[in-house]
């Protein structure tokens, strides 16, 4: 998973083994760092269903949020995993399912259970294949009054050409 510029880390290529000194400013990279750096950020991640989470036993993209929040706060960036969103209504499985199929599928689907507005927001989600559940999330968070400042995944499919 990349570390979202937002928090203050400089993203890191995964499998290089190399990676930006925390110390040198952004702009070397051309980049401005972005504004609020140092103000707390939130990761918040994509809920799973409660049938998923009772399938699997466990949240696995709640635990992948929570290990990068660990790395980065070993770091010194300022943030910390929130387990802000849930799932409002049962949602068909997504696999199979045009894009289109999927954004409805989700449409609504997804509400805010913590207080975040005025929060910086990292979304985190564990496969992002059309966008549409990071799309959900994000609609969610910002109706909700957060500020989405970035979005990380820890992987995604190719796309399919006709």
């Amino acid at each position: 998973m990349h570390a979202a510029p937002a928090t203050g880390a400089q993203p890191r290529t995964a499998g290089s083994g190399e990676r930006a000194r925390r110390d040198e400013p952004a702009t070397r990279h051309g980049r401005a760092p972005p504004p609020g750096v140092g103000a707390e950020v939130w990761v918040v991640w994509v809920p799973s269903g409660r049938r998923a989470l009772r399938r699997r036993g466990r949240d696995a993209t709640g635990e992948v949020a929570e290990a990068a929040v660990r790395r980065l706060r070993a770091e010194g960036a300022a943030v910390r995993a929130v387990n802000a969103l849930r799932q409002r209504r049962r949602v068909a499985d997504q696999a199979g399912l045009t894009a289109a199929q999927r954004a409805a599928n989700l449409r609504g689907a997804i509400e805010v259970r913590a207080p975040v507005a005025g929060r910086r927001v990292v979304l985190v989600d564990d496969v992002v294949t059309t966008g549409a559940s990071l799309s959900e999330a994000a609609r969610a968070l910002r109706a909700a009054g957060a500020e989405l400042v970035g979005a990380a995944t820890v992987a995604m499919t190719p796309r399919r050409r006709p």
